[in-house]
């Protein structure tokens, strides 16, 4: 009898559900976080949260497993997006508080419910960080090694990304990143600075962001280095290739699903959230369709790894005529830094 009680009790918990009303209310409390965000904010943060692991990566690795088909492969993904994000826009609007999908599962499902899609949540936001913080770090490292003090005295930096762990239960092929580490330290001070202090810092990175790709698109397409032939054909693995690519790059446009945490700190949150999840999700569509197809376009996809791959696309258009891009000694030649004479100079700095 104690037992079924126990597990009575226990099952009760595991179901038990907040109450709509508490939930909105806590939202709109005078103790409650303070609403600072407008809908610029909260499309800046959600581009700025995607935009990164999905073209500053996996692009070049993308390329590998669908070739240039991998721009559909993030049209895909964005399109399945946009049913999640309406789902996640009608919820915020609704329960305009704090907690994101862990909220909406304790409201309309229960506490176990919700508990699993936490830690979930707590997962995914931690593996899409480590991959970002690589790639971060990897264009960070590529960019001091070019320094002339570093450059000249043939300086490589590779315990910067590369450090060795030489533990008997981890395979020897795997590295430790600490430049990565510092990465991830330095975001996190900004982010216990405040919400405002962290939007304002998150905006300014952002439209650097933007620029940077804005640049290597107008620069591919303006110094006519994006070429039909990289680009053909177009699905070497067929639509096959283009679902695995799809798989391997859902994970980059969860920028939309971060928005929805900050429902506590947005201004009329019932009309701004729909609107800042979407149009993140459309902008962050957008970048990715445009980026992939001119990076793509500008060398052929195994010279751009899957470390550095917009780095590399301008590195072989800056050393290589589009012929020597497809010589065996394509890769020794072509991302050479110190190239002389340039092809394209303005692509090398």
């Amino acid at each position: 009898m104690f037992g079924g009680v126990v597990s009575t009790g226990t099952t009760e918990a595991m179901l038990r559900r907040k109450p709509l009303e508490v939930e909105t209310a806590k939202g709109k409390s005078a103790v409650g976080l303070k609403r600072s965000l407008n809908l610029q904010d909260l499309i800046l943060y959600g581009v700025g949260c995607s935009v990164g692991a999905g073209i500053y990566c996996l692009v070049g690795i993308g390329a590998e497993i669908a070739g240039p088909g991998i721009a559909l492969s993030f049209l895909s993904c964005g399109v399945a997006c946009v049913f999640t994000a309406l789902a996640y826009a009608e919820f915020a609007a609704r329960i305009p508080i704090t907690g994101s999908a862990y909220s909406y599962a304790y409201v309309a499902f229960g506490e176990f419910c919700a508990w699993i899609i936490g830690w979930n949540l707590t997962l995914n936001y931690a593996f899409s960080a480590s991959v970002v913080a690589r790639s971060w770090g990897e264009y960070l490292a590529a960019f001091i090694r070019g320094l002339p003090v570093f450059q000249n005295n043939g300086v490589t930096l590779d315990w910067l990304t590369r450090m060795s762990l030489s533990l008997p239960v981890v395979p020897s092929s795997y590295t430790c990143s600490p430049l990565s580490t510092v990465i991830i330290g330095l975001c996190t001070l900004v982010l216990v600075t405040g919400a405002k202090e962290s939007s304002r810092f998150n905006n300014a990175m952002t439209v650097l962001n933007l620029f940077i790709l804005a640049f290597v698109v107008f620069a591919g397409i303006g110094s006519d280095t994006v070429d039909s032939d990289n680009l053909t054909p177009f699905l070497p693995e067929g639509l096959g290739g283009v679902a695995q690519g799809a798989g391997l790059v859902f994970f980059a446009f969860i920028g939309f699903d971060m928005v929805a945490c900050l429902s506590e700190e947005v201004k009329n949150p019932e009309r701004n959230m729909p609107l800042g999840i979407i149009g993140s999700l459309v902008v962050t569509t957008g970048i990715y369709l445009s980026v992939a197809l001119v990076v793509i376009g500008m060398a052929p996809f195994d010279l751009l790894g899957g470390d550095v791959p917009i780095i590399n696309a301008l590195l072989a258009n800056g050393c290589c005529t589009h012929e020597q891009q497809l010589s065996d000694e394509a890769y020794e030649q072509c991302l050479d830094q110190t190239c002389s004479p340039a092809v394209h100079p303005i692509l090398l700095y």
